[in-house]
């Protein structure tokens, strides 16, 4: 029984080798799935590097829109406390030269709502500055915590 047993197990053995080596000639299968393995892996590498390229070109954008909104908002006021103090220049010399009449300023809204000197377009690209520098702030924040934790269960 054991010498049968022996028998057939050398016999099995002779014939994985023998089916091995026939296989080991014909290689193309393994080669295609191991470039089709690079490849995949390569076309996720290059997907990665695009999205975080595409992240940093976004938070540059959104900062260079905050500073041009906030150059914008600077100018703005500037221009309307120039315009403010001729109005007062003006209607200072004028009270002056005629103190016997009365001058009234008509006072209307023109339709352009604004608090504290800037409108509701410069408030809107503040707050998207601010929202795109605290998602970059955040995405900092728990890449760090991901790898202070990969440390901590290495020890």
């Amino acid at each position: 029984m054991n010498k049968k047993i022996f028998y057939s197990l050398i016999t099995f053995i002779i014939c994985i080798f023998a089916f091995t080596v026939c296989l080991a000639n014909d290689n193309h299968p393994i080669q295609e799935a191991t470039n089709s393995v690079r490849n995949v892996i390569g076309g996720a590498e290059n997907g990665i590097e695009n999205g975080v390229k595409d992240l940093g070109n976004m938070t540059k954008n959104a900062g260079n829109s905050v500073e041009g909104a906030m150059n914008s908002a600077g100018n703005t006021v500037e221009n309307t406390m120039h315009s403010a103090s001729n109005t007062v220049n003006e209607t200072s010399s004028s009270m002056q030269n005629n103190t016997d009449s009365y001058i009234a300023t008509r006072t209307a809204t023109d339709g352009n709502a604004t608090f504290m000197g800037m409108n509701a377009t410069t408030w809107t690209w503040i707050i998207i500055g601010i929202a795109a520098i605290a998602i970059v702030a955040l995405v900092w924040y728990y890449s760090t915590q991901t790898n202070k934790n990969s440390d901590n269960n290495r020890l």
